[in-house]
């Protein structure tokens, strides 16, 4: 009954991607940058990987070594450059509420040589958000709180504040062709509307179907898993590094979201949250007290060195203690406050990053990647091995250098899951 369910709910899906695969169209349009290279732009679904070999800057411990400038080696001059649309698409049942419609050309390009593939994507956006639910100050009810990852708005529409969220970007690969789907519909055949609940009166015992907004990621049967390089800025910049994540079946479980992170040494590898929980108030674990934050971001590294002290106590009206036994006053000025309101609201040069970031390890950090904001877009560089170690089959294997069906999506301007999507598409490989 279980499966007889699940299978269901893909087939309405397919109702749903019939209705979004429209959106997802191809324009053969140049970024609202500075090219690159002077590569061919193609309007087509394939990306053709050419032989060329990329550098990217490595890490030196647990941050980048110096920061990437965007600068590219001229191999890339050799790849075809393929534009595609993208754009969030409308499932029907809210999940991309507030941002349905936005969209943006993504220029993709590709390289492999005898040990890597090297992917490049460049994408227009109007923000350059690396900062992931910043800690700030709230005078009013002297509490500390966390900005959101979706905007909030009134009851008339009007946008009280915006999101602050980590630009991200996917990249989505059918592990061994397991995923039957995938071919013809891309990330959408493992996109599963959330079922609705179903709630009975007490009273009347009449049952009334309640919708349930969001949706799922899984696929649909338990040979079937899909490889995903999951780009999240703050780690990029910080760490040079995407993660690998992969989907499956989760044995079928119903409205689950069954991607999971690949093994690494220990599960807090890659950083955690910076939250705890004193006097029963929930606040910063670790401030820097200069505000002198990486990339919107504490490091490890920075817990380790000092650099970084660790919230010992809060009192009933915010003030924090450290453990040098200093305090941070937030009721005085607006460093660690909010700054206007609506879409335009910022937030106080002192105020506190939402994560601690380190080196993912293990067949978790297999994905190399550096990033540079161009002042308005994003020049992203993508390194992985051809055939990774992975034993567990979540990896998907270039080795052949067959053809490969893939999709991407694009989160921007505040987005968290909020993504734009492309699907259908195919990784050739020049021989």
């Amino acid at each position: 009954m279980k499966n007889l369910k699940k299978y269901s709910v893909a087939a309405l899906m397919v109702l749903a991607i019939m209705f979004t695969a429209v959106q997802c169209t191809k324009k053969n349009e140049v970024l609202n940058q500075t090219p690159a290279s002077t590569s061919t732009t193609a309007n087509t679904d394939t990306l053709y990987s050419v032989k060329g070999t990329a550098t990217l800057q490595p890490i030196s411990g647990n941050a980048l070594a110096t920061a990437w400038n965007g600068t590219l080696d001229g191999a890339w001059s050799n790849a075809p450059i393929v534009t595609v649309h993208a754009v969030v698409p409308d499932l029907g049942n809210n999940t991309f509420e507030g941002f349905i419609g936005n969209a943006t050309d993504v220029n993709l390009r590709s390289m492999y040589d005898a040990n890597n593939i090297y992917f490049l994507a460049e994408w227009s956006c109007s923000k350059n958000p690396t900062v992931s639910s910043p800690w700030y100050y709230n005078p009013i009810t002297k509490l500390w709180a966390q900005m959101g990852a979706a905007p909030v708005w009134d009851a008339n529409g009007v946008e009280l504040s915006p999101p602050f969220v980590q630009d991200q970007f996917d990249f989505i690969f059918n592990v061994a062709g397991s995923c039957a789907g995938f071919k013809a519909q891309g990330c959408y055949a493992a996109c599963h509307v959330n079922t609705p609940n179903l709630v009975m009166d007490t009273t009347t015992g009449n049952i009334t179907t309640v919708p349930v907004y969001g949706g799922s990621m899984y696929t649909n049967g338990p040979n079937e898993k899909l490889d995903c390089w999951r780009v999240r800025m703050l780690q990029v910049l910080n760490c040079n590094q995407a993660n690998d994540t992969y989907l499956d079946w989760g044995n079928g479980a119903i409205d689950a979201n069954e991607i999971h992170n690949d093994p690494q040494v220990h599960t807090t590898d890659g950083g955690t949250s910076n939250k705890q929980v004193l006097s029963g108030m929930t606040v910063p674990k670790w401030i820097i007290k200069t505000g002198a934050y990486t990339n919107g971001a504490i490091m490890v590294g920075d817990t380790a060195s000092g650099a970084a002290l660790k919230v010992t106590a809060v009192s009933s009206t915010g003030v924090l203690t450290l453990s040098d036994g200093s305090t941070i006053d937030p009721t005085v000025g607006t460093n660690y406050q909010q700054i206007g309101t609506g879409a335009n609201m910022t937030l106080g040069t002192y105020c506190v990053p939402g994560s601690i970031v380190g080196s993912y390890t293990g067949s978790r950090g297999d994905v190399t990647a550096n990033a540079f904001w161009t002042g308005s877009g994003w020049r992203l560089l993508i390194q992985r091995a051809l055939k990774t170690s992975d034993i567990l089959e979540q990896d998907v294997d270039f080795s052949s250098l067959a053809d490969q069906p893939f999709g991407i999506g694009v989160m921007f301007n505040g987005a968290d899951n909020e993504h734009a999507i492309v699907s259908g598409l195919t990784l050739h490989f020049n021989k």
